[in-house]
Formats: structure tokens, C-alpha cells, sequence
């Protein structure tokens, strides 16, 4: 079994030609930016959309263990995860992230559109979360993609053990791995990330197998925007050739407030693409193809 947040058709965005994008539940970080916080904990999360909500009631009735109250509020610790209360909501304000599925049901749901991986060069992406969370599961997945012939790319933190990285190395054809910061402290104080960790795993994959790696950092105001170049030098350093700069987002606002969490960007515009293009030129200089956007 492998718990799944959700199984998006047709990206794009997620490593080359048309994929399906698998997010696994589970996440050793908290950036209060993530565009998935319902990926954050293992356990399913119920999303309450207020916009939605007429507040008839009708879920905290039909709650046996008392879990939902009014003005909307969801107790993790009382839920037994029934579901009843979304059922019974008529207007679709309320849902969980997360299921578990068994892992051919997950294959048989990606085999689905592989003429559209053959034809475009695309494959499957695993992301989350952070896939290596469900360590034995999500390498189950993998190794039988790849016995189905398929593309496998993970979108990962880098945030695990080198030891997880060597087991999974064979299975995986392009890692799509962010570097958020590099100092280890600001790191840890904002996102609760291992910097030793995640440049263990970086500099491994660099000496063995550096075409597999696409960098990704999200850029983000007021944490890292003002260390681009630097990010740049160090894969340069690595012999990394391409760095993939994300310009801040705030898509998943509406998620953190389906969860009733504080999103501290609130307040913030998203970023301008136009301003990260100079990079793009220093990169040139670097010997590193610097893209803005995923």
C-alpha cells in the first residue's frame, strides 16, 4: 500500500513530454510557501472550502466522534477518518487528501496514458510531499514503472539519507531536486530542512550522475531571492548544468486556507518572471542553462 494525495493527468510541467504526476502524503519540511501543504502529514487531512460552505450543519450532525464544530473547525485527534461528513456535505465544501491504494492500482491508473508518454517522450513523476518519506513503498513503485518501461522522474527535497538515494538511483532516469537555501541554519529555522543531508545527496549525484539532476529553487522574497547567483555558482561548482529558478507563487494559498493554516505570504504578489531573466546570463557565463519556471 501507498498513501497518495492525489494523481494529476497531463502535466507538464513535472520533467519532459506529457506525464502523470503521483503526489505521495508525507513531508520532512514545512516551507511556509508549499504550494501542497495537505501533503505535509501521513495521515489524510479534511480540506474545508468556505467559499462553498452554506454552514447548514450538516457535517458536524452526522460527525459520531464530534470532530467538526462551528464557526468550521476540524479536530484531527477526534476523526476516524469516516468520511461521513463528506459525504453528506451537498455542496462539495468538504474533502480529504489522502487515500491508500494499492501500488498496481497506482501502475494500472499511470499505464492509462502511456501512448501519450510514448508519443511526446514523457513518463510518470512521483512527487508529494516528498516521495522517500514512504521509503519502501514509493521504491516498490518505481522499480515497477521502470519494468513497465516507463520515464520516472521525482520531484524531491534531497532532504533523506545518502543510503535512500543509492537504493533508488537505478529506478530513476531525472531527478527534479530543490536547493532552498544554503545556509543550513536559515534552512532548518524556515523549513526544518537538513542542509548536510540534502548536499550529501547533491554532491553524490553530481560525481555519479550529474545528467540526471534538473536544480530547482523556488525563489521567494524575504528567505532566498537575494541568493540566485550564488545557488548558480554552486552547481556550476558541481558540474550541474542546468538550474531551474521558480518564481514565487500563491496557488496554494487556497489550499492552507481549506486547511485552516496561516499562509504568512498572504499578503505578498507574485513574483515577476522578468525579474529573474539576468540570471539567465550569468548562468551563460557559468556554464549552466538557467530556466525561469519549471
Amino acid at each position: 500500500m501507498i498513501r497518495v494525495s492525489n494523481i494529476e493527468k497531463f502535466a507538464t510541467h513535472d520533467g519532459p513530454g506529457i506525464r502523470t504526476t503521483v503526489f505521495l502524503k508525507g513531508c520532512p519540511l514545512h516551507c511556509p510557501w508549499c504550494a501542497n501543504p495537505e501533503t505535509w502529514n501521513m495521515e489524510p487531512v479534511l480540506m474545508h472550502d468556505e467559499r462553498k460552505c452554506v454552514e447548514c450543519k450538516t457535517c458536524m450532525h452526522v460527525c459520531s466522534q464530534h470532530a467538526i464544530s462551528f464557526p468550521f473547525k476540524w479536530d484531527m485527534e477526534k476523526c476516524i477518518y469516516c468520511k461521513k461528513c463528506e459525504d453528506a456535505c451537498l455542496q462539495d465544501a468538504i474533502s480529504f487528501a489522502g487515500k491508500d491504494m494499492e501500488i498496481d492500482d497506482v501502475l494500472k491508473e499511470i499505464l492509462k496514458d502511456k501512448d501519450y508518454f510514448d508519443q511526446s517522450n514523457g513518463g510518470v513523476t512521483i512527487s508529494g510531499g516528498e516521495p522517500f518519506m514512504q521509503f519502501d513503498a514509493f521504491l516498490e513503485l518505481i522499480k515497477q514503472c521502470k519494468e513497465k518501461g516507463l520515464h520516472v522522474a521525482v520531484e524531491t527535497t534531497g532532504n533523506y539519507s545518502l543510503d535512500k538515494l543509492k537504493q533508488a538511483l537505478p529506478y530513476i532516469d531525472l531527478f527534479l531536486m530543490d536547493l532552498k537555501h544554503l545556509d543550513a541554519q536559515k534552512l532548518k529555522d524556515v523549513t526544518g530542512g537538513n542542509l548536510n543531508l540534502i548536499l550529501n545527496n547533491f554532491t553524490y549525484l553530481a560525481k555519479n550522475c550529474p545528467k540526471k539532476v534538473i536544480v530547482r529553487m523556488p525563489v521567494i522574497q524575504r528567505f532566498n531571492d537575494d541568493i540566485c547567483e550564488d545557488v548558480i555558482k554552486f552547481c556550476a561548482n558541481l558540474k550541474l548544468s542546468e538550474v531551474n529558478l521558480l518564481p514565487f507563487h500563491t496557488m496554494g494559498k487556497s489550499k492552507w486556507n481549506q486547511l485552516n493554516k496561516e499562509f504568512v505570504y498572504d499578503q505578498d504578489k507574485m513574483m515577476d518572471r522578468n525579474d529573474l531573466t539576468p540570471y539567465i546570463d550569468i548562468g551563460k557565463q557559468l556554464g549552466v542553462y538557467v530556466k525561469i519556471g519549471g
